[in-house]
């Protein structure tokens, strides 16, 4: 009896070493997203480029307190995927910024996250500008970027959460 109790603890024991090491390699495979505040948004360059599917125009001169002229773009290429978003509002926030962008590549049906970022905020400002990028794409593979736009504005929190269509070199 004691030699099975032996042999079951250290079954377990194998059991719960190998998850354990799967689990770490599976968190040391999203690569950290690269992101810096910039002054405005830039448009990207190059022939595999995406916008996102809720980007929202610039409306100069609205009434209403509300979030304006937010846009992601995606581009990739052998250096990597690169990225640029804006988030405005049509009045002074409080505070305004963007937040967990992440970057996945569709696999087997699925999109599977590679990297992400908390973002960035900018305080007392009508606009907050962020590029980012990864340090590796692999070619063929469609990836997509995603963020939530916000902005405290009048007291009121505003969000919108946008994506881009998936795009490859």
């Amino acid at each position: 009896m004691k030699g099975r109790m032996k042999k079951l603890v250290a079954v377990l024991c194998g059991v719960f070493v190998l998850f354990g090491s799967s689990m770490g390699l599976a968190a040391q495979a999203e690569e950290a997203v690269r992101a810096w505040i910039v002054s405005e948004y830039r448009e990207l360059e190059g022939e595999n480029v995406a916008h996102g599917i809720y980007d929202i125009p610039d409306t100069a001169g609205a009434r209403a307190a509300t979030l304006t002229g937010c846009t992601i773009g995606i581009s990739v290429n052998a250096d990597g995927v690169r990225g640029s978003i804006k988030t405005g509002s049509t009045v002074t926030a409080s505070e305004i910024g963007i937040k967990d962008i992440k970057v996945e590549k569709y696999v087997n049906g699925e999109w599977k996250l590679v990297g992400s970022n908390s973002g960035g905020t900018k305080y007392n400002t009508n606009a907050c500008a962020m590029n980012v990028s990864t340090s590796s794409a692999e070619k063929g593979v469609q990836y997509r970027m995603s963020c939530t736009h916000f902005a405290v504005l009048e007291g009121v929190r505003h969000e919108l959460f946008n994506v881009t269509k998936g795009v490859s070199y």
